[in-house]
């Protein structure tokens, strides 16, 4: 579609290792519209990070593969570049914050001229200009611009992810893949960074991808959403369709195992069971282990994505019960 700045077409990952083969990613299909905010849910092992980077070309060698499939960027299949080209996408044009902000930063750089680093690489810049837009950019994010001279070890957690911040958005990319970006913070600095982000966002048009296992992050920062199990989406949809309707067994179990402030009760419900073992996915549906609706046909039969409906005639999931005119039994 024309106003989808990227697209995702039936991307499959795989590890493969001495051990086994680990299907990370299994035929995913998502698209990020312009200026949109799409979340990416799912457990730990879902294939969250594995879409990321594999967006980013960032596969680990030799033991990633990507088996198959499009990352259409405005057009452009991002897979069929050299690396030469893929660096110049790159923080210009797609830019990532990492899960982990102490482990991203290099730590005998200060942070200004980590950031000038990323400045410099894509725009024609001298030193002492970087190093102005430097500081420019840690204003934005909420640190005095006289911290730039410091170095990592110098700064709190939540400081250090706003360092990442500043290095992802130094160059105004159009999207933004950010990767559990508040997972190592507490509870306020996690709100402080997340409100950074969605300010820097709207002041610079940017859309973004952001991967979470948390679903109230998801309802206060996106439009869209995805939720991804063993390697593939099994329900997508605007907010609005995924937390109004839960229609896929497992969104559900994911909304039943959260606190509810509306509800009084004493236990909360888990999710029976584990995410199959990616060397040796089931033959059928990848949920059907741990589904309370499976039946027989489940175990034998991969689900396609149904169409649903829904707000604007997108939402889509992964489930045999809603195969005859998209209603469930």
């Amino acid at each position: 579609m024309a106003n989808n700045v990227l697209e995702i077409k039936d991307l499959s990952i795989h590890y493969e290792m001495r051990e086994g083969v680990v299907k990370a990613l299994n035929g995913v299909d998502l698209a990020l519209k312009e200026g949109a905010s799409h979340g990416l849910v799912g457990e730990t092992g879902a294939g969250k990070t594995t879409l990321a980077k594999g967006v980013m070309g960032l596969m680990p060698k030799p033991y990633g593969k990507i088996k198959s499939g499009q990352v259409l960027y405005d057009g452009q299949d991002l897979l069929q570049l050299n690396k030469q080209e893929m660096r110049r996408i790159r923080g210009q044009h797609i830019s990532m914050i990492f899960q982990d902000p102490m482990t991203s930063l290099n730590p005998v750089m200060t942070v200004g001229d980590q950031i000038m680093e990323s400045i410099r690489n894509h725009e024609k810049l001298s030193r002492k200009d970087a190093a102005k837009k430097a500081k420019e950019i840690l204003e934005l994010v909420g640190i005095p611009y006289v911290r730039a001279e410091e170095y990592p070890h110098q700064f709190s957690g939540g400081m250090k992810q706003r360092v990442v911040i500043a290095i992802a958005l130094a160059c105004n990319p159009r999207v933004l893949i950010a990767d559990e970006p508040t997972t190592a913070l507490d509870v306020t600095i996690q709100a402080q960074v997340l409100e950074t982000i969605r300010d820097l966002r709207q002041k610079f048009h940017t859309s973004m991808l952001l991967i979470t296992h948390d679903l109230g992050v998801i309802a206060q920062n996106c439009e869209y959403v995805s939720i991804i199990y063993a390697g593939e989406i099994v329900e997508t949809g605007t907010v609005h369709d995924i937390f109004g309707r839960k229609l896929h067994p497992y969104t559900q179990g994911l909304f039943s195992s959260i606190p509810n402030i509306n509800e009084t009760v004493t236990r909360l419900i888990p999710i029976n069971g584990l995410m199959p073992d990616p060397t040796a996915l089931p033959e059928g549906c990848a949920f059907c282990e741990r589904c309370k609706y499976a039946e027989e046909r489940c175990s034998r039969e991969h689900p396609s994505l149904y169409a649903m409906g829904g707000e604007e005639n997108t939402h889509q999931v992964r489930c045999f019960r809603y195969e005859q005119n998209g209603e469930g039994r």
